[in-house]
């Protein structure tokens, strides 16, 4: 199976659902072989994951071998941020990062060139905290409570 040609065969129909990949990967989960396609894109649902997964796998079926399992979902609530560029569509999200000095959850309230502006409440007060983007261990998307 040739991951490069799934991605090419897909992206039509991600593109016409307005949706971006996220990732494609392989995987064994509970003794199963599975193809993994994350995508992304506004208003996400399961009738529109549903749709999508029955269009991939119509395109795909050729390409897949028998043992593998689809499997079309999205990257998730609290989805990893990947670069400084996806970060950046961001902005006024909640999140989490990670540094080798600081652990908190906040508000990324803007970046500018490499430094990310995060807005946490500290037992009621409010501080902005200046991240370089290369310090940053872990970030991601987070719920707020």
């Amino acid at each position: 199976m040739n991951l490069e040609n799934i991605k090419n065969l897909i992206e039509p129909v991600l593109k016409e659902e307005n949706l971006t990949l996220y990732s494609l990967k392989t995987k064994r989960e509970m003794g199963m072989a599975i193809l993994e396609i994350l995508v992304d894109g506004d208003d996400l649902n399961s009738d529109l994951l549903s749709s999508v997964n029955q269009k991939i796998n119509d395109l795909i079926d050729s390409e897949l071998p028998d043992d593998y399992y689809l499997e079309v979902s999205s990257p998730g609530a609290e989805r990893d941020i990947r670069s400084l560029e996806e970060a950046k569509k961001f902005v006024g999200k909640y999140i989490f990062f990670r540094t080798n000095k600081l652990e908190h959850e906040g508000t990324l309230e803007k970046i500018e060139e490499e430094t990310l502006y995060v807005k946490v409440n500290l037992k009621g007060r409010f501080k902005i905290f200046e991240v370089n983007y290369s310090d940053i261990i872990k970030l991601r998307l987070a719920i707020k409570f």
